[in-house]
């Protein structure tokens, strides 16, 4: 029987293990053959990515295959077991940055794989030799902040070229120079067509920070016959499809739950990790202090979406983040922006709620509807929600989130539906909505009528977002359009509040003016009615 390498501080989990040594006493052979690789993670001097002589070892550096992690020593080495057809990459630590490419990716890892992966339809990740001692990964001293923002994309989501200038000249304009520790975009970076990875990559990399990538439904080749084979695009442009990475004290653990099922003639995705994935985010976890806030990203909402491949998974997954205590979600794919508190009735097992935001979509509704004088669709989300971006606001273990519309006023928070005008006997039964894009769920939401009019309570409401309502109303009247047309009205906004005007009203022309506090943000509009004789 061969020896087992000795590993440093490598965690793996139990289950792992037994069935290794299984392997190993009774002569069987891997169905995943393994090797051991070492090398050094250091500090990178000349920044030429290259470990050259008098260049030292970074310490306590951790390094995984996709499952284990292990640290490295105080010369900045390490020992791991690599898979054939897996990523071996590091994770940053704080105060040090991997090296990017020209487009602000960040190079962070080394694909093990002889044969590659690929469908048949677009350039996959071409084979090379295994991965052969040592691999080396360079890093930079960067100082970090334990408070810093992170600017984050819901699904970009381009099929066309045009449509990847919609998205530099909707949004990435307008944040090219901001200051944040990095980007991320929330999967589904492209529509299908995986050639548009260059230049939508091109696109964002203007923004001018590194830029993390979430792996979505529509970032696969559907030609492939397996998750791996699938992903061989994906891995040559970006890399890993799970991994983590750590800023000041917040932890990041991007995560792959797109799950690609082959049947006989049915190809169709599901949600799911793996369990592959699962050790990585378990092992992970286990190496992060309790106090400090993990963010996890990922493409499909844990619920109220896309049904899981296998159950069990959502709950150990659950159990997890509930171990931890300190976790929030970042997911996108549902092309609506609202806040969800995962509770007990979902399946979370620890105390109080994980609180999941459903990002905004850059591309909204997949860049359907009429084009303004700009050329760009106004692509309303079907909840209301303008297409637009957010901020992930982080102080230690505590956070806040921001939207902001594209091409809109920072303070741009809500639509008010109301008629311009009605009739002072039909005003008594007249509702005013007001949308606010990015409240949170228990907001306090107030109206008056009038400066002199005294503050309502406005009750939440669970309906279809009138203004999205009557816009689709005006667009379906148009016979023929130029455009793609925007989705039916089929769902209720999330973050939508009402109340009736108040009766009594005398004809004349009044401000309606709506304001709402939650514990992150306050938010103001008003609109003009008028109120005419019956």
């Amino acid at each position: 029987m061969k020896s087992i390498p000795k590993m440093m501080k490598t965690i793996i989990v139990n289950s792992t293990v037994y069935a290794c040594l299984f392997l190993l006493i009774s002569g069987i052979t891997s169905v995943y053959a393994q090797k051991t690789v070492s090398g050094t993670v250091f500090y990178d001097l000349n920044e030429n990515r290259v470990l050259d002589s008098g260049e030292a070892g970074i310490s306590e550096v951790l390094v995984s295959n996709g499952s284990e992690i292990t640290e490295t020593d105080q010369q900045g080495n390490y020992t791991i077991e690599v898979e054939e057809n897996s990523v071996l990459f590091v994770i940053k630590p704080n105060g040090w940055q991997n090296p990017s490419n020209q487009n602000n990716i960040p190079q962070f890892f080394a694909i093990n794989s002889r044969e590659g992966a690929g469908g048949d339809v677009y350039e996959g990740l071409e084979g090379e030799e295994e991965l052969s001692s040592p691999v080396n990964f360079p890093l930079y001293p960067k100082e970090e902040s334990d408070q810093f923002r992170v600017l984050i994309f819901g699904d970009t989501q381009p099929r066309t070229i045009e449509e990847v200038n919609y998205i530099a000249h909707d949004s990435v304009e307008e944040v090219i120079g901001t200051e944040a520790a990095f980007g991320a975009t929330l999967g589904d970076l492209v529509f299908d067509d995986l050639n548009l990875f260059e230049p939508l990559n091109q696109v964002i990399g203007q923004i001018g920070v590194p830029w993390r990538h979430v792996m979505g439904n529509h970032d696969i080749d559907f030609s492939a016959d397996d998750n791996w084979n699938a992903r061989g695009t994906y891995l040559r442009t970006y890399g890993p499809s799970w991994y983590a990475f750590t800023v000041g004290s917040t932890h990041f653990i991007t995560i792959d739950n797109i799950r690609w099922i082959t049947e006989e003639d049915e190809r169709y995705y599901r949600t799911g990790l793996g369990q592959k994935q699962m050790n990585f985010v378990r092992n992970f976890l286990q190496q992060v202090p309790e106090d400090e806030l993990v963010v996890f990203m990922a493409h499909i909402p844990w619920v109220d979406s896309t049904p899981w491949a296998d159950e069990s998974e959502k709950e150990e997954l659950f159990t997890l983040m509930a171990d931890h205590g300190n976790t929030i979600s970042f997911v996108a794919h549902t092309h609506r922006h609202y806040h969800r508190f995962i509770g007990q009735d979902d399946g979370w097992t620890g105390q109080g709620e994980h609180h999941m935001v459903s990002m905004a979509t850059v591309c909204g509704s997949w860049w359907t509807g009429a084009h303004d004088e700009y050329g760009i669709p106004h692509s309303m989300m079907r909840d209301g929600t303008p297409t637009g971006y957010g901020f992930l606001e982080i102080d230690g273990a505590d956070w806040k989130f921001s939207f902001k519309a594209a091409r809109r006023p920072a303070d741009f928070q809500m639509h008010i539906s109301a008629p311009s005008e009605v009739t002072a006997s039909a005003s008594d039964t007249t509702e005013v909505y007001a949308n606010i894009f990015n409240a949170l769920p228990d907001a306090s939401v107030e109206m008056k009528i009038g400066e002199g009019g005294e503050w309502q309570e406005m009750n939440f409401a669970e309906e279809p977002d009138p203004v999205y309502a009557a816009m689709k109303l005006k667009e379906d009247r148009m016979r023929v359009v130029e455009w793609r047309r925007t989705g039916q009205v089929n769902e209720n906004a999330r973050h939508l509040w009402k109340k009736g005007l108040p009766t009594g009203l005398e004809p004349g022309t009044y401000t309606i003016f709506i304001r709402a506090n939650d514990k992150w943000h306050s938010y103001e509009d008003r609109r003009i009615i008028r109120i005419v004789e019956s």
